[in-house]
């Protein structure tokens, strides 16, 4: 049987993870600063290395996944740590497609893949955040493990927003918000594109990769929508006309789901494997039939 052990993962995303591997009876370990109610669970900074390489010499875990590696700092100090165990785990990365590019720094419509970005070409820094950006943060995490750890032991999955009813960042309910109060907007780029994830169908993916002999690095996403259709479909699930949001004479605003141009990702090489069973519109519904406003 399975030992997993879920570093962070104590929220949105994480949640869903623990959920699954309840319900498929995986044993788990959960470590974070942030305490949840689960049956094995260690309180700990995975920044402070006499922590972490506690947790490694008293356990011993075939699967570990990190959702807080935000930096080359955050892996050396895993790494360091996975090393005190006799077998090497299958380490699975939560990472972001930020990697390649961030939405409003896009000077063209572009389409990525994972072989745009070879994070065992780039010099490793080994700078910690706030110093570095989230997106140059995980492009480095990425690179420390790619040239420090064995790649048929690793999976690397690049998501793009993640929406959901237990979304802590408030980003899925920005345009509930905007319809409880009345507020209509004009978003910059309403005809741009991008990808998006939902939670359940992100720890989905990290379940499959538990549970399966794929490694390597995957984007994991639904096909590219722009917001205007996005919310477009906000206004159909509350029953409101596309007008009750958009006001094209109003001054254009940049929201949390703006890019300058398209900014489109390939998840052929994901879903070739492990289609996902359900369309964005019926996913994003289920998760606001979740919220209560």
């Amino acid at each position: 049987m399975l030992s997993v052990l879920v570093l962070g993962g104590t929220k949105y995303v994480g949640l869903e993870l623990i959920e699954l591997l309840r319900n498929h009876k995986i044993p788990f370990h959960v470590a974070s600063r942030r305490e949840i109610d689960v049956v094995h669970f260690t309180k700990l900074d995975r920044k402070n290395p006499e922590e972490m390489n506690a947790l490694f010499s008293s356990h011993s875990f075939d699967v570990v996944v990190d959702f807080i590696g935000y930096s080359a700092v955050d892996a050396a100090v895993l790494h360091n740590a996975i090393s005190l165990q006799a077998k090497k785990p299958k380490l699975i990365l939560v990472s972001t497609i930020y990697t390649y590019a961030l939405p409003l720094e896009l000077t063209s419509d572009s389409f990525f893949n994972e072989e745009s970005f070879n994070a065992l070409a780039i010099p490793i820094l080994m700078i910690d955040r706030p110093e570095i950006s989230y997106g140059e943060g995980k492009r480095n995490m990425e690179a420390y493990f790619a040239q420090h750890y064995d790649l048929d032991k690793q999976v690397v999955l690049r998501f793009p927003i993640i929406l959901g009813a237990n979304d802590y960042t408030r980003r899925t309910h920005f345009y509930i918000d905007k319809l409880a109060e009345a507020i209509r907007i004009n978003p910059k780029s309403l005809d741009a594109s991008v990808n998006y994830i939902i939670a359940k169908e992100a720890a989905q993916a990290i379940l499959n990769f538990i549970i399966t002999e794929y490694y390597g690095t995957y984007n994991v996403s639904f096909s590219q929508i722009s917001e205007r259709n996005l919310m477009r479909l906000y206004c159909d699930f509350y029953q409101k006309d596309l007008d009750a949001l958009i006001d094209t004479d109003a001054e254009e605003i940049k929201t949390p789901f703006t890019s300058n141009f398209n900014f489109i990702v390939d998840s052929s090489k994901y879903s070739n494997i492990f289609p996902i069973e359900i369309e964005f519109k019926d996913a994003l519904c289920r998760e606001l039939l979740k919220v209560s406003v």
